[in-house]
């Protein structure tokens, strides 16, 4: 039975090596490509809903690059800090090297602080900027975990479950193949806060609570540090702390949002409705 799955696996999903390609001397590699492809995609979606919520163009055209710069560059601080301490301290200088690894996490709280000076220097609407840009994130997520999965830098645990892919050393799963597959239930929960829910914050507070029950459970499939895979710290990935605080950050805009929307509703909506003569008059 096991055999069978083991070969349903590999005939389904095969390890593709797709190998760079050049314009003259310049390189031009896969995960490169659908970056850029994933960052492009989601700046347009998120610059047309910046335009259907009322926001100036211009500057959300430059919070978009703060945003996206500060999210690169604290990415890659990050990823080498959490998951490579070791070289750190040996070779300290890696911290400047942003083409030598990314992390996601990492890149959300960079995003976040790029964002947040931004948007206050300008004295920008703090949660309509948010939302319109988390509308068009899990879009440009997509192409982001596509570009993983084209160079598998991901590796899970080695199985025979139907869904692992053919690595060279035998079957295993592959977590960035694995996330595009579920990153459309995000985009959907994204798409729906957009169109149902008016309140300012809503959108961000959706992402932030949705993303993590999706790569909490995923990061159980990672392979080891030991097996080419991710650091434990008392058992648990770098990611799984991350999805925690991601999933407080959301309780957290969920309250500050709806306590700013409360604070600007109009005077009609504040004030309570009393019954008795006088109260509504035909």
């Amino acid at each position: 039975m096991l055999g069978t799955i083991a070969t349903l696996s590999v005939s389904l999903l095969p390890y593709i090596d797709i190998p760079e390609g050049h314009i003259g001397p310049l390189p031009i590699r896969p995960f490169g490509v659908l970056v850029v492809i994933g960052i492009l995609l989601g700046s347009r979606i998120s610059g047309g809903r910046a335009k259907l919520l009322g926001l100036d163009a211009e500057n959300f055209s430059s919070l978009l690059f703060w945003t996206i710069a500060s999210g690169i560059v604290i990415s890659h601080i990050l990823d080498t800090i959490v998951y490579y301490p070791r070289e750190v301290l040996e070779q300290p200088w890696r911290l400047l090297m942003i083409w030598q690894g990314l992390s996601s996490f990492g890149g959300f709280i960079g995003g976040v602080v790029g964002f947040y000076y931004y948007a206050h220097k300008q004295r920008m609407d703090l949660w309509k900027s948010a939302d319109a840009l988390a509308y068009g994130m899990p879009f440009g997520w997509l192409f982001g975990r596509l570009g993983c999965s084209v160079v598998h830098d991901h590796p899970g645990r080695f199985s025979d479950f139907i869904l692992a892919v053919d690595f060279p050393g035998g079957p295993r799963f592959d977590l960035g193949l694995l996330e595009v597959m579920l990153t459309p239930v995000v985009i959907l929960a994204v798409l729906l806060a957009g169109r149902y829910f008016r309140r300012p914050g809503a959108i961000v507070t959706t992402l932030a609570f949705v993303y993590p029950f999706v790569r909490f459970p995923l990061d159980f499939l990672r392979a080891p540090a030991v097996d080419g895979g991710d650091i434990r710290y008392l058992g648990f990935t770098p990611g799984h702390y991350a999805s925690v605080g991601v999933l407080v950050a959301a309780v957290y805009m969920f309250v500050r949002s709806g306590a700013a929307a409360r604070a600007t509703a109009p005077a009609s909506e504040k004030a309570p409705s009393h019954g008795g003569r006088g109260a509504h008059r035909a």
